[in-house]
Formats: structure tokens, sequence, C-alpha cells
């Protein structure tokens, strides 16, 4: 008790920074003679201490120059303990067993806890424990600014954890191309497939690019595009279809998908929200033999799947979202005047092809179980060539060689009557073209010899001697006289009076 009315104060720890602040102000109080009991009980009573604490504060102050407690020894963890706390993946017990174990000096265990605690953030022991994926989840990260609309699409290729069914019998786990915008958090395209293949990017980039999508309004040409190091991403086809729409296409870098965090985000919520409520989901509840618990219910067919998640699309767009403070994407992207910058189909169709090398063979090209051919692929059998081709549209494609557009190629089941004969009038003048240059090289190689009257020596008609060059000289030299006489040049005089015209046979006089 401090006197009678005082009533007794629990003793609490102060911080460093709090008693700093208040001895100094009670010094400055001091210097300038206005210090009185009334503010070191005032001071005390704030900092739940009691006012012989603050005194002694004080005086620790005038005799020491201290303004904080005085410092205690602890143990300090150095570089050394870190490597051998890293080598135990963060476990404090082991480190402290081994010391022990060695015959080495060192701290109890509790010091080694409260050392390894005062030291190394959360986030760094997480990290010494379970690497560097467990260290990122204690990591802070920058919001980015508000954009605008197709100022940046953010794309990912991902297999869905759910089991679908194909037609003949067999199950799978589907592939989902999705393209986000990144400032309305918008899916302008997308696309489901059963293996992963660049066909399916380019059909999910040409449907997000497309405006003709029913009932929706997104699409246009993005300034950038941001994807992850995925081989179907960096296939060349890809690269050359969005530098020809001018689209700064970059990857980010590995292993970080907080880059392209919105696209990683709408994939959780696709799983959250429309996965989990299917059957055959990966990531449902398991008994205690790790067996799904609806395992037993049939998977739906693939066609449904993708029926059922462009009937998610619609609704995710009309959904409140969290990062847009509560608009939806829809609303977030018609309240953005940003121009869109819009293409006709015809253009891409011709820019996003898929791209793989074929052989030509007798019967044409064979692209995913079809047979294509046209008249320009007379003479290229067994050449190698580049096919470029639409995905899902299978009826043409275009046949490339060493880069030049060779020709379009139809499928043969459905191969136009007219196409038909063209290729059949190809063959047929490819084949006149070789016999009239095997015939020009037949008169080439027959020689003509001399004849011969009596003994000599036989002799190539073409080789000339001087007696017949001096013949051929002189009857070149007539012709071209006679090319220069004209009869026309003599002046004959008027025509005889008695001379008269004759008349047409069978004219009646």
């Amino acid at each position: 008790m401090n006197g009678d009315t005082t009533p007794q104060r629990r003793r609490q720890h102060q911080g460093r920074e709090i008693r700093e602040s208040a001895v100094a102000g009670l010094l400055s109080l001091r210097r300038r003679g206005l210090l009185t009991a009334a503010h070191v009980e005032g001071v005390a009573t704030g900092l739940g201490v009691t006012g012989r604490s603050v005194w002694r504060w004080l005086s620790s102050a005038d005799k020491e120059g201290r303004l904080a407690r005085k410092p205690r020894p602890h143990f300090e963890l150095n570089d050394a303990d870190f490597s051998d706390l890293a080598y135990h993946f963060g476990n404090v017990a082991a480190l402290h067993r081994e010391r022990l174990q060695t015959g080495a000096e060192g701290p109890s265990l509790a010091t080694l806890r409260r050392a390894v605690a005062r030291k190394l953030s959360p986030g760094q022991r997480a990290g010494l424990s379970k690497g560097e994926r467990a260290r990122r989840d204690h990591d802070a990260y920058l919001t980015r600014k508000a954009g605008f609309r197709n100022e940046c699409w953010e794309a990912d290729h991902t297999e869905l954890a759910l089991r679908a069914q194909l037609p003949d019998g067999s199950l799978v786990r589907p592939w989902l191309t999705m393209f986000v915008d990144r400032s309305t958090r918008a899916i302008p395209g997308w696309a489901m497939a059963v293996t992963a293949s660049q066909a399916s990017v380019l059909e999910a980039l040409r449907s997000a690019i497309l405006l003709d999508k029913t009932g929706e309004p997104f699409g246009g040409v993005p300034l950038r595009l941001r994807y992850d190091r995925g081989k179907e991403f960096l296939a060349e086809a890809v690269v050359a279809a969005a530098a020809s729409l001018g689209i700064d296409a970059r990857p980010v870098r590995a292993y970080s998908p907080h880059l392209k965090g919105v696209v990683e985000r709408a994939n959780e919520t696709i799983e959250v929200l429309f996965l989990a409520e299917l059957p055959g989901f990966a990531h449902g509840p398991k008994d205690r033999r790790g067996h799904l618990v609806e395992d037993d219910l049939p998977p739906l067919p693939f066609e449904t799947v993708v029926s059922f998640f462009a009937e998610f699309v619609g609704r995710y767009h009309r959904r409140p979202h969290e990062g847009l403070d509560g608009a939806s994407p829809l609303e977030r992207w018609c309240a953005d005047s940003t121009p869109l910058e819009v293409l006709a189909p015809e253009r891409l169709r011709h820019l996003l092809l898929a791209r793989a090398e074929r052989t030509v063979t007798k019967r044409g090209i064979s692209l995913e179980g079809r047979t294509y051919n046209c008249a320009e692929l007379c003479g290229y059998v067994g050449e190698t060539v580049e096919v470029r081709y639409l995905p899902r549209h299978h009826r043409s494609i275009e046949v490339f060689r060493h880069g030049a557009h060779l020709g379009t190629a139809q499928a043969a089941d459905e191969l136009d009557p007219l196409e038909a004969k063209r290729l059949l009038r190809r063959r047929a003048e490819e084949a006149r073209w070789l016999a009239d240059r095997q015939r020009s090289a037949a008169r080439r190689r027959r020689k003509a010899y001399a004849l011969l009257t009596g003994e000599g020596i036989v002799r190539s008609a073409a080789g000339e001697t001087e007696q017949g060059t001096a013949v051929e000289r002189r009857r070149l030299g007539d012709d071209a006289l006679s090319a220069l006489a004209n009869r026309s040049l003599v002046d004959h005089g008027a025509i005889p009076a008695h001379m008269v015209r004759p008349e047409p046979k069978g004219r009646a006089r």
C-alpha cells in the first residue's frame, strides 16, 4: 500500500517506447521547473505502475542517462545456429538433443525456444519447417490499382478435380483453359478439352476476343496477356497469334502464382462453387480408407459437364465479387466506358490457327483421324509440311511448305466435286509437263551424222565446216535481200482504159 487511500496497483510490463516517452516528458517538465508529484502520479496511474517506480525511472535517467529498462543479457542465435536449425527442418527440440548428445555447451530448451521466437518471424520458421511455399503464406502482397477493361488478361490451363465420362465409357479429368480480365474479374473466353493442347488455348482465345456470344458483352483484344510457363501457352502458334494481334503476351516467373492471382482466385471459386456440387469431385469427403464417400454415384458425361460450366459462368458474371467492392463482373464491365478493339471473325479464323507437322501420303494428309487432300499436294508425297487448322473446325486445313502457303486441303470424305476435278487436272498437267520435258531432252540427246558415199570419217551433222559455213552465210544474205525487196516501190503508171474489171461469176446482167 502507498498511503492509506492509495490502492495497490497491479504491476504491468511496459514497452520500451512507452517508458521512454513517459520519462522524457517528465524530464522536460523537471528542466523547466514545472515537475510536481501530481505529474508523476498521473503517469503512474496511466501506465498501471506505482509512483515509486516512476520516481525510480527518473533517478535512473538522471544518474545513468537511461530512459528505458536496463537490458538483460540473453542468449542470441547466430548464423551457425540458423544453419543447424535448418538442418533439423526448424525443429528446436531436435537441435537441442543433438547438442546434448555431442556434449556442446548451450542454453536450455526453453531458452533456445525463446531465442528462436525472438529472432525469427513466423514466416521464417514456417519456411525452415515446410519450405518456400509455407513461407509465402506469411508474406504480404501489394494490391493492384484498379485498371480498365481489357487492360490485362490472365490465363491458366488447369486440370479439373472432376471425373467425367466419355461416350466410350472411359473416365477422364477435363482440362479447362480460361482467360480472366484483371480489372473486372470477367471470364471473356474459355474452352474445355479432354487433353491439354495448344488447340484448346487458341479456341479459348478466339472465343474471348469475339463479341458474338449470346447475352454476354465481354470480348475484344486485350493490351497485355499474362500466363504461366505451361508448354501449351509457350507453343509457337500461341505466341505468333498474340504477336499478330498486337498483344503483349509474356509468361510470369516460374513458381510465382501470385503474379496472376486473379485467375488463381477464379480457379478456387470454380472448385468451391461448381466442382464441389457435382458427382465425381476428387476433393470431396473421404471415408477411413481414403475413398470418396459419394464414389458410388455415376459420373456425369463430358458434354453435360461442359453445359453445366457454361451455365455457371453466366451466374458467376452476375454474382457480387469481394474484389470489386460488392459489384458483379457484369456491372463493372458495363460501367467501364473504355472502347473495345473488335476484330472480324474472318480475320481471327486466319490468325488463331493451331499448327502441326505432317507427312504427305498418297491419300493426302492425316490429321486427328481424318484425311485431307487438294490439287496442290500433287508432287509432294513424302514431303513434311506444316498444317495449320482451326480448332474444332475439321472441314479444311491450310498447308504450308517452308513458310509459304501451298494450298487449302479439304476433308476427303467431304471433298467438293469441283475440287476433285481440279485434282485430276493437276495430275494430268503434271504428267504432260514431264512428258514435254522428256521429249525436249530426247531431241537434245538425238545426234545426226553426215552421210558417207565412200571412204571417210563419220562426222556429226551438227559440226560446221568452212565451206558449209560460207554457203549458209550466203543463203542468209539472200534471204535478207529478199525481205527488203518490195514491188510496190515501182511506178507502173495509170491503168489502161481498155482494161475492164471482170464481173463476178453468177451475177445476172
